[in-house]
């Protein structure tokens, strides 16, 4: 994994991905922002750099080329103050949340699944802390981490979407209806969720 991934937080990583999605932007000023953002300074500050020097800026941000890979998964995480463990087992309000996150696209909310995945020790879900706070902190985290989290919550929804397509599947075989439009829209979904699984 390139190195300069290991300093980047969930909160810059999200900012590097809008600068990179701004179609508005041209090339240059795309990197002269991403340079700006891995430098900890203005895009004032990066133009007004002499050239030489700004030069390894855009060394650095071209770095990023590389998409960042996630880490390994822990059972527990430190961040920001925090001592958070992994969620073994959901319990409905995760669940409905998590639920919520997904159908929005995790993506736009590595922040809410992260809260939703990982719990401060010693308390239940979103019950004797600043669940706002801990979003907030969240995004201090080191991306590779985040992603490995996400990546994991983000298989195991897609496992059980599987298993309740399956089911479905199965308990319309079991009352001998004869939907084949329906069916086959179960299998290709069905199939659409392992071919996303693989993916992972």
């Amino acid at each position: 994994m390139n190195e300069i991934w290991n300093h980047i937080t969930l909160e810059e990583f999200e900012k590097m991905k809008a600068l990179l999605d701004d179609e508005k932007r041209t090339p240059e000023d795309r990197m002269v922002a991403l340079a700006a953002l891995v430098q900890g300074v203005s895009e004032e500050e990066i133009l007004n750099m002499p050239l030489a020097e700004a030069q390894k800026a855009f060394a650095l941000a071209r770095g990023l080329d590389s998409p960042p890979k996630a880490s390994r998964i822990r059972k527990t995480y430190e961040v920001e103050g925090w001592k958070l463990k992994i969620t073994e087992e959901m319990n409905v309000a995760q669940w409905v949340d998590f639920q919520n996150y997904a159908r929005e696209g995790l993506e736009r909310h590595h922040a809410d699944l992260l809260s939703v995945a990982l719990v401060p020790e010693g308390k239940q879900y979103n019950e004797g802390y600043d669940m706002a706070k801990l979003k907030e902190d969240l995004k201090k985290m080191p991306v590779s981490d985040a992603l490995a989290v996400c990546f994991f919550f983000q298989r195991r929804w897609l496992r059980s979407m599987r298993r309740i397509l399956n089911y479905l599947l199965g308990w319309i075989v079991l009352k001998g209806w004869s939907w084949t439009p329906q069916k086959e829209r179960v299998r290709a979904l069905r199939r659409e969720v392992s071919a996303m699984l693989r993916s992972l």
